[in-house]
């Protein structure tokens, strides 16, 4: 798992009436600091005059980017500007503007600044979808204005070609785990592919011994319990191989299994601890939860890494507790994974581990009149308190002070399961909700 670099196309706009080599000397500059943000970028010729507008068309018809950065280092005419971009109006946009820069002991402008002023509106009367920044390209407030924005469209292309496996549906009657699907497609992105979870047992039953053996030297690195026994260990391999085979097959980018109760108690083995090892390779969660995994694949986008979940179990005016039934990416662990064995309710192992510290963010997508709303909050990963379910050993678990109100938090919650990231990426939320027109629940 790692990020990608946002790609942008770097477009150009200038006025014919000012030195070409002032104009040059600002668009090199602006795509050399486009370059120092960490952004892929493609550099479109420039548009001075009438007849630049069609190369530059052509240009961006060509090439793949997420996001398109208007980079305005003089006065323009609007016209040329909306003869280049209309054809693209549906791409999300970066409306960057030079302000002036100082020649000696004196402030020069290009007009770029009142260019802006004209084109920032213009574009929103037009409808296109954008983000307005303005500052010369050696100011460092830039990238902080810029990047976000950017990762929200590499997340937004990203999602429109993803794939979802869903094995099986939503478990024990869980309303808010289910999703429109047409509407998801439609305004999200995602396409789910509904699979039946019998396609794990035939899988399972298929894996050869000899691609089990390759990989038991894997669990030495856990602290395992002395409950579990050595077929426990290498059921836990046969499914993971299972799961990660078909996931492969299928050309996954996340997937959901339906574990209760048709795996965890009529097969005998809940898939907790085959997902916490798949956790780390690609975005996973239980219980048929569609809201969820799509806020989990969310959060990897956005972050490069992998992403978890935890149910809500407690609250205080510091934070929350979060914890799921035996799943959580092995890479969240503390020191080293726990492993136990399931004592009720479940069979097979699970992952106990407690969470290792570190600043995380919380979202979850779910459903409102017509469209999504998503609930974003973030905080610190702090150690936990003891913590297990009646009967039942101890889960992967995690306590989380609130950056805002716990109150505020709990009384918006959508359901009991939230997607879970190391890092802060709400500014990067933020902007995908807009983009995406998804309604922000306690964005702070």
């Amino acid at each position: 798992m790692s990020a990608r670099k946002p790609q942008v196309a770097s477009m150009p706009f200038g006025y014919p009436d000012y030195p070409r080599s002032d104009l040059d000397r600002m668009i090199a500059d602006s795509n050399a600091a486009l370059e120092r943000m960490g952004l892929d970028v493609v550099a479109v010729p420039p548009v001075i005059v009438r007849d630049d507008v069609e190369r530059a068309v052509q240009t961006l018809r060509q090439e793949e980017y997420d996001a398109i950065v208007i980079v305005l280092v003089s006065w323009v005419e609007a016209p040329l500007l909306v003869a280049t971009l209309r054809p693209f109006r549906d791409q999300p946009m970066v409306l960057w503007s030079h302000t002036s820069y100082m020649d000696g002991d004196s402030r020069v402008t290009l007009g770029a600044l009142p260019a802006a002023g004209v084109v920032r509106e213009t574009l929103e009367e037009m409808g296109f979808r954008f983000r307005f920044v303005y500052g010369m390209p050696d100011e460092a407030q830039l990238a902080t204005k810029m990047l976000p924005f950017a990762r929200a469209a590499a997340t937004e292309r990203a999602l429109s070609r993803a794939r979802i496996g869903l094995l099986g549906y939503a478990s024990m009657g869980m309303y808010t785990g289910t999703i429109d699907h047409t509407q998801l497609r439609s305004q999200v992105g995602p396409e789910i592919e509904h699979l039946g979870q019998y396609m794990i047992v035939d899988r399972f039953s298929k894996v050869s011994d000899e691609s089990i053996r390759q990989l038991l030297p894997r669990s030495e690195e856990w602290e395992m319990s002395t409950s579990a026994t050595p077929d426990d260990v290498s059921r836990v391999f046969r499914m993971y191989v299972a799961i990660r085979s078909l996931a492969q097959d299928e050309q996954y980018d996340a997937l959901t299994v339906k574990c209760q109760y048709e795996l965890s108690r009529t097969f005998g083995m809940a898939p907790c601890m085959p997902l916490s090892i798949l956790g780390d390779e690609m975005v996973v969660s239980c219980e048929g939860d569609l809201p969820l995994v799509v806020s989990q694949l969310v959060l990897h986008y956005l972050t490069g890494e992998p992403t978890s979940y935890g149910d809500l179990h407690h609250a205080t005016e510091q934070g929350v507790l979060l914890g799921a039934c035996g799943f959580a990416p092995l890479s969240y662990a503390a020191a080293r994974p726990i492993v136990n064995k399931h004592t009720a309710l479940y069979e097979g192992l699970l992952n106990s581990s407690p969470y290792k510290e570190g600043t995380v963010t919380l979202a979850r997508l779910g459903m409102e009149p017509g469209g999504f709303k998503m609930h974003i909050a973030g905080g610190k990963a702090v150690p936990p308190p003891r913590f297990h379910e009646a009967g039942c050993p101890p889960y992967p678990f995690v306590s989380v002070d609130l950056d805002g109100d716990t109150d505020a938090f709990v009384q918006n919650v959508f359901s009991q399961h939230y997607a879970i990231a190391y890092g802060d990426v709400r500014s990067e939320l933020v902007e995908l909700c807009r983009l995406l027109d998804i309604t922000m629940v306690n964005p702070g």
